[in-house]
């Protein structure tokens, strides 16, 4: 039987309906969607189905016409509700048209449509998908997913997923080749120059929905080839367990700061334009993603749209599960990803560091600096941390502190960012103490990951892994009119960088040096593996980063800790 598709929420004044024309005879094949309101008759809602299906059949009907003037079209009439061909059956009878909509949907069972003797089973709030685009870049040996898909009542997972190409300049018979499955698809190079087209028939626990096909409006072109993070890669084939887990941490340069005039003329002017586009990034950076099989992964500089949709539909479907703030009211900020599998979520906090400077721990060192130019540049930074909260699920009595921040950027703001960073690792120290007390048979660990922007000369390294920076330190005066005096900085957890301090973390003409970190509680973990850097030689291959094979000013960082017994 077909189906009709009724989608209503009560205390709505709307209703929605959808469902799937097909007559082979008068060669229709139409999807009709209404929306009405609750409050109409029957009689009302079945018209305006009459004069939306009629005009569809009426031009196949005309068009035959003037190719067969003796084709008849006596047996369609003008006007069917009066005639009983569009009808709602309630139990097999008809539903008087004086009733109204909105009695039908507080009991939508055993409700049918007709139309034409065609017999519609209605279902309400089955798996409806709303939207579904696909991207306008497609690489060959990248992943290609859904660039938009909105739904009603659908889980991804439960609901099936199947993709076709069509070769767009050969196949003028519009025949699809069915080419792979799943909401995540890899072109290869026999689909060079190829359309795609993917279908989906939205399901959840109970339920099915009405299938919707998208085609491609672009066709499939080769990749940059083999990246650099392809070797990296062979470091990471296969998923940790037990104690075990793998981290990464990545600046992707958001869209925001690569879309500009700046950045093309200026900043990245040997880098092709298609390569600094999102659309052809954030391809590069979802394979390199997923291929390092982290269990953690924690990235700065992310898009509100590519993480809503790139990211996390893609991540969700390999059973990650993510969080995200941008920074106060910029469009860009942080996301941590972690692997549903081997750890469950107890909390989700940030914080806009400006915002809260009376933060107990750090209102005592935010008192004693008396240059207001300092508290004014300080009090004008939208930098945040956040801190995700995660229990193991083989080890329950091992909870993870996640820290996750970006810090201020410019050269001149050394000491900006040494207040930021005694800001980060005493909140993210304060929560773990807080889940501690409320833990007290579990083993709380802290990690630390971010773009700290500053090097491991600088005062945060020194705060983080000596846990002392005194008030001589070179940081506090890295400019002159914000000079801070008589502050010196202590903190208590005992921290080293889980990837040591490499050459590059950030590798542009203008600038190169490590400003990246994966800090650890080096009492709680052991490292037992850090995944190799590229090389200088494949740094400069394109001039700088970013480039056709680095999607990001930066380069990602990855190690595997261990839980020490």
């Amino acid at each position: 039987m077909n189906e009709a598709f009724l989608r209503y929420e009560k205390g709505s004044e709307v209703f929605d309906i959808s469902f799937r024309y097909v007559d082979e005879t008068m060669n229709v094949d139409r999807q009709f969607n209404f929306s009405r309101q609750i409050t109409e008759s029957v009689n009302n809602f079945l018209k305006r189905v009459d004069t939306n299906v009629c005009k569809i059949i009426n031009r196949k009907v005309e068009r035959k016409r003037k190719k067969n003037a003796a084709l008849d079209t006596s047996a369609l009439p003008n006007d069917n509700v009066d005639t009983g061909k569009i009808m709602l059956l309630k139990d097999d009878i008809k539903v008087d048209g004086n009733v109204l909509c909105k009695n039908l949907l507080q009991d939508s069972a055993k409700l049918k449509l007709v139309i034409f003797e065609k017999m519609f089973l209605v279902k309400q709030n089955a798996p409806y998908i709303i939207n579904m685009l696909l991207p306008s870049s497609m690489l060959v040996g990248f992943p290609t997913y859904p660039s938009k898909f909105e739904s009603l009542y659908t889980d991804k997972k439960q609901s099936i997923f199947n993709w076709y190409k069509n070769d767009a300049i050969n196949n003028k018979s519009n025949v699809w080749t069915h080419v792979g499955s799943g909401f995540l698809y890899e072109p290869n190079v026999s689909d060079i120059g190829c359309n795609l087209k993917i279908s989906c028939e939205p399901r959840n626990e109970s339920d099915s929905g009405c299938n919707m096909e998208v085609e491609s409006k672009n066709v499939v072109e080769a990749g940059p080839g083999p990246c650099p993070f392809d070797i990296r890669h062979q470091f990471t084939k296969h998923k940790l367990l037990g104690r075990s887990f793998r981290i990464m941490s990545y600046n992707i340069l958001a869209d925001t700061y690569a879309d500009s005039d700046f950045s093309k003329d200026v900043l990245y002017p040997y880098c092709p334009q298609y390569a600094l586009d999102m659309d052809y990034r954030k391809q590069l950076i979802l394979k390199e993603i997923i291929g390092f099989n982290s269990d953690i992964i924690c990235l700065q500089e992310v898009d509100r749209s590519v993480y809503e949709h790139d990211l996390l539909p893609s991540l969700y479907m390999l059973n990650y599960d993510g969080v995200f703030i941008t920074k106060n009211e910029i469009n860009e900020g942080l996301a941590t990803f972690f692997n549903q599998e081997r750890f469950e979520k107890l909390r989700f906090e940030y914080s806009v560091i400006a915002k809260n400077i009376d933060f107990p721990r750090f209102t005592t060192i935010w008192s004693k600096i008396n240059n207001n130019k300092t508290k004014e540049r300080f009090c004008s930074r939208n930098t945040t941390i956040q801190v995700t909260t995660l229990r193991s699920k083989e080890n329950q009595s091992e909870i993870l502190i996640i820290g996750n921040t970006h810090l201020y950027f410019k050269p001149d703001a050394d000491h900006i960012r040494l207040l930021q960073g005694y800001y980060t690792i005493t909140y993210v120290h304060e929560i773990a103490k807080k889940i501690q007390e409320e833990n007290p048979e579990c083993n709380v660990s802290v990690l630390l990951c971010g773009d700290f922007n500053s090097v491991p000369e600088c005062g945060i390294y020194q705060l983080m892994t000596k846990n002392y920076v005194p008030e001589t330190c070179e940081d506090w005066r890295s400019n002159t009119d914000e000079a801070i005096e008589n502050v010196s900085l202590t903190q208590d957890l005992c921290m080293s960088s889980a990837c040591g301090t490499p050459q590059y973390t950030n590798y542009t003409p203008e600038f190169s040096g490590c400003l990246d970190y994966i800090f650890y509680e080096k009492d709680k973990f052991e490292v037992e593996q850090i995944i190799p850097m590229p090389s200088k030689e494949e740094l400069t291959l394109h001039t700088g980063l970013p480039s056709v094979v680095f999607p990001s000013d930066h380069i990602s960082l990855c190690a595997d800790l261990k839980l020490k017994e």
